[in-house]
């Protein structure tokens, strides 16, 4: 099956957008479009006088600290959302720095996510069901910085300091890009936004399960749970499962990294399969990990070597523009290895897969892309010898 003619074709279906895809992205255009205009020509008729314009400049530099300010204060909706509807606090991280809670106690770890600022776990309600509640959980970042937007226009209103009310502004405009974006439904490039997930709940059973199972394995891992102690029916996904949802992305990749782990390769290959069905569906962040696990099994495999390579020129830049994560790392390695092109480049790989792996968000995950990428590298390279 998988010949350098058969990588050529399938990469030229892969290469095609599909419409969903493109209507997303025009209607996510549109509306930044939109509300830039929006907040451009209120803020040309409310601060274009002489006082105003003065202060209008050292109002934009507190764009950086409304930024901050907001993602605290949408994380903070989340968590207050949780707390309303009996969620338990995990953890709250902005940036890269994270409040965590091991063992009733709390720390600051740097976690890091590609394509979020921001994000507050909280552990499911206890013995949940899917009769539990979810929408104010998601939906109470949005209603945060709504809210602060408001108060923020009414200080507007009450201040008659110039350059007050050009901070007030900014921020009250921010807020509001802010808070539409996050509700109305959209999927970004590397997630649902909170919108799109309370939609995806709602339609679909399914992904209410995966969602609770999700905040709950990730609380489980926290803890210090290794992957062979989650079961592996507990992971899969049911039948009517659809899987370019995001919301299933997380027990996907997690029983994925479980197989590799447990050395059952022909279930890692069978599961990547089913996920390619549904590729052109999928974020873009998905099919770039689908690409790089494409080839990484291509390799372990010992595919024909000119499938190997034209696979790897197809995906190699994507590849190289995501790789502070360990699975792409691992991949980017693992290739390098193989081919024995650039001792350089190679060593560079491996000191950026240290760094990312003291970032990662999933440590047990890390430490699978550890185990096959360092520690069975004997065993590999014998195989590529021979």
């Amino acid at each position: 099956m998988w010949t350098k003619e058969y990588v050529e074709e399938l990469f030229i279906r892969r290469n095609t957008k599909d419409k969903k895809q493109l209507k997303n992205s025009i209607l996510y255009f549109l509306t930044c479009t939109i509300l830039g205009i929006a907040v451009g020509l209120i803020a040309n008729r409310t601060l274009r006088s002489e006082v105003n314009s003065k202060f209008w400049f050292i109002a934009i530099l507190f764009i950086w600290l409304d930024r901050i300010l907001l993602i605290v204060i949408h994380e903070a909706g989340h968590f207050v959302g949780g707390i309303i509807t009996s969620y338990r606090f995990q953890s709250f991280r902005v940036f890269s720095y994270c409040i965590v809670k091991e063992d009733n106690k709390y720390k600051i770890e740097k976690r890091k996510i590609p394509g979020t600022s921001g994000q507050c776990l909280m552990n499911p309600p206890p013995n949940w069901t899917l009769d539990s509640p979810s929408f104010l959980y998601h939906a109470g970042g949005g209603i945060a910085t709504l809210l602060a937007s408001i108060f923020a226009v009414l200080l507007f209103k009450r201040t008659s300091s110039p350059l007050l009310q050009n901070i007030l502004f900014v921020f009250f405009s921010y807020g509001m890009i802010v808070t539409i974006l996050n509700l109305v439904p959209f999927q970004l490039p590397g997630s649902n936004n909170d919108g799109a997930n309370i939609l995806a709940i709602r339609r679909d059973n399914t992904a209410k399960e995966a969602f609770f199972k999700q905040l709950e394995c990730n609380a489980w891992l926290s803890e210090g749970r290794k992957l062979e102690d989650i079961s592996e029916d507990y992971l899969k996904l049911s039948e009517t499962a659809v899987w370019s949802e995001p919301l299933n992305y997380y027990l996907e990749w997690i029983l994925y990294s479980k197989y590799l782990k447990e050395r059952e390769i022909d279930k890692a290959e069978e599961l990547l399969a089913r996920m390619e069905e549904s590729y052109h569906n999928m974020l873009r962040s998905k099919k770039i990990r689908i690409d790089s696990e494409r080839l990484y099994l291509l390799i372990i495999c010992q595919a024909d070597p000119d499938c190997i390579k034209t696979f790897y020129e197809n995906v190699a830049e994507k590849l190289r523009m995501n790789k502070m994560c360990t699975p792409v790392l691992r991949t980017l390695i693992t290739y390098e290895r193989y081919s024995k092109n650039n001792a350089c480049v190679l060593a560079q790989y491996q000191r950026m897969f240290y760094r990312a792996m003291e970032f990662s968000a999933c440590k047990q995950e890390a430490e699978v892309d550890y185990i096959l990428t360092f520690q069975e590298k004997e065993t590999s390279d014998t195989e590529y010898k021979e």
